[in-house]
């Protein structure tokens, strides 16, 4: 009986412990040059360059996302 509340205590801390936030890729990333970080959090340049308040640091494309002005290129075609 007592390994069985163990168990049932362990697996409940387990289950309903903290959650960890998981981080947002968005097209835009504003560096932050007093801290030296990073936060790629932005959807556009113009909500990424209001969040720089000034002169906190600069914003940038995010290198892990195909590019947000990039053209898409449609299917292939071929010379019969």
């Amino acid at each position: 009986m007592r390994k069985l509340l163990i168990g049932a205590l362990m697996l409940a801390a387990t289950t309903m412990g903290p959650r960890f936030a998981v981080a947002q890729n968005y097209p835009w990333c504003l560096v932050n040059n007093q801290k030296g970080t990073t936060s790629c959090a932005f959807v556009s340049r113009e909500q990424c360059q209001l969040s720089t308040g000034g002169n906190i640091g600069y914003c940038i494309a995010n290198p892990g996302t195909p590019s947000p002005r990039a053209p898409v290129r449609g299917p292939r075609r071929y010379n019969d």
